[in-house]
């Protein structure tokens, strides 16, 4: 059986939920803004790590000297 103390308490949790269901209001365009900016800016670092990186390959690749090899095969 249900005392008084039982429905009072169940009436204050009932009405704290809604009031916390309520208040639970995310605001997504300042988070989209921010998502865009940090992937703006790490889709640029990673462009010109990207450069950096086939440049060094690319002068790598051209101050190689070529090499000739000479095999002679013994009979």
């Amino acid at each position: 059986m249900l005392n008084l103390k039982t429905v009072f308490v169940l009436a204050l949790l009932s009405t704290a939920t809604t009031v916390s269901a309520d208040e639970m209001v995310i605001d997504t365009t300042d988070l989209h803004a921010t998502i865009s900016a940090q992937l703006a800016e790490g889709m640029k670092m990673m462009q010109s790590n990207l450069t950096e990186d086939m440049n060094t390959i690319l002068i790598a690749e051209e101050t190689t000297e070529k090499t000739t090899v000479v095999v002679t095969r013994a009979e």
